[in-house]
């Protein structure tokens, strides 16, 4: 099991790779989470993967309104077997949940290709703040983490057709992590991810193990030059 990239720190995972090593093995199987790269920015089971997960509670149902998740598989047979398991045991989406994805779902290709476009440019514009003096936010932010940048690219480009509209922003100390969700006026403080609203939170907050510099970012559908604006003020 993998998730790539991964929740929140954006590290990207060779699919193919683990592919093969799982194909050498009897039994193994590769199951891949892929909330934070949905369709069609990233595409697991044409990669040879056994079954992708989402959280369509995120970019699928996109609206923030709607919980739930879905397991794909590559055939019919496999989907049935799925199925019957689900009837045994119940766990069916309400029927209001199913409508709100289905109208969510006539929109997804437009809403992460564009979030996916902005979170690059935003992530990218952020990053130039760690080395360039001249950047107005020159020695606040310590690093940025998303697959277009750094090591992740090269993994990310043959198996992506977009980086994703979630990152991860480190800054110089604690305080400034904890305090910048509260300072921003388009950006709203929140734990979810994948909707149309632009959201951040401090990691930290929800899970110890996190970094307390680090800051998820989840962008929406707003435009680069706005969001760009809020993080100046």
């Amino acid at each position: 099991w993998l998730e790539t990239p991964l929740n929140p720190t954006c590290e990207v995972a060779d699919i193919q790779a683990y592919v093969a090593a799982a194909r050498a093995k009897a039994d193994v199987h590769v199951v891949v989470d892929g909330t934070f790269a949905p369709p069609p920015l990233q595409r697991p089971l044409l990669l040879g993967v056994d079954a992708v997960m989402h959280a369509t509670t995120k970019s699928l149902a996109g609206h923030s309104d709607a919980l739930g998740g879905a397991v794909c598989v590559p055939s019919a047979e496999e989907a049935q077997r799925l199925k019957q398991d689900r009837m045994a045991l119940g766990s069916t989406p309400g029927s209001l949940e199913v409508w709100l994805l289905m109208r969510s779902l006539r929109t997804l290709h437009l809403r992460a290709e564009r979030q996916s476009q902005t979170a690059t440019q935003l992530s990218g514009w952020l990053h130039e703040a760690t080395k360039d003096k001249s950047h107005v936010l020159f020695g606040l932010v310590h690093s940025v983490q998303h697959p277009s940048l750094g090591a992740a690219l090269t993994v990310a480009s043959k198996q992506m057709k977009g980086f994703g509209g979630c990152f991860a922003l480190e800054l110089s100390t604690e305080a400034a992590a904890k305090a910048l969700p509260g300072a921003l006026k388009l950006f709203r403080s929140a734990t979810s991810l994948g909707g149309v609203e632009s959201l951040i939170e401090w990691r930290r907050k929800w899970d110890s193990a996190i970094s307390p510099l680090l800051l998820r970012i989840s962008i929406g559908l707003e435009d680069f030059e706005h969001l760009k604006a809020d993080l100046e003020q």
